[in-house]
């Protein structure tokens, strides 16, 4: 009569390789794009406004240390109106901003959100701000991911 005695009763090599499975398992699910720390925010900071200004840019360096692709589809901010992502184009000598629905980021790419290119646009500004203050914002990505950062408010270099 055979009797079942569990995984105690495996070879050495049986042992090792069902550990093996589980840290790949553990490993792959601390790859997935629920975990913030795939994304990386790196010199985040709004251009400080001119007199009167109701609208500036936000810029910022963002990388996905992940090895899935990320979709960021918002940014929200208290104390303005509208937070939205956009992207300067240059056609035939005029520009002009464009709404971005979303921005994919390949696996262990990088995306420079700078003048001239894409950008997060604050608009109707409710409250006074000054080179040196820090204004909350929060990125959203796809599959309910959410990354929070302090943004620095600056005049350009």
């Amino acid at each position: 009569m055979l009797k079942y005695q569990g995984i105690l009763s495996c070879s050495g090599y049986q042992n090792i390789l069902l550990i093996l499975l589980f840290l790949i398992n553990v490993t792959a699910f601390a790859k997935q794009p629920g975990n913030p720390d795939l994304i990386e925010i790196n010199a985040p900071w709004i251009r400080a406004p001119a007199p009167f200004a109701h609208a500036l840019g936000g810029f910022m360096l963002l990388k996905n240390l992940s090895d899935i692709p990320v979709t960021l589809v918002q940014a929200k901010a208290e104390g303005f109106d509208e937070v939205m992502i956009h992207k300067s184009i240059s056609e035939n000598g005029m520009h002009r901003m464009e709404y971005v629905e979303n921005i994919v980021i390949d696996p262990h790419k990088e995306l420079r959100f700078e003048h001239g290119s894409y950008h997060i646009m604050f608009m109707g500004l409710h409250r006074k701000i000054r080179p040196g203050d820090k204004v909350p914002v929060t990125l959203i990505f796809k599959k309910g991911l959410e990354k929070s950062v302090l943004f620095t408010v600056r005049k350009p270099d």
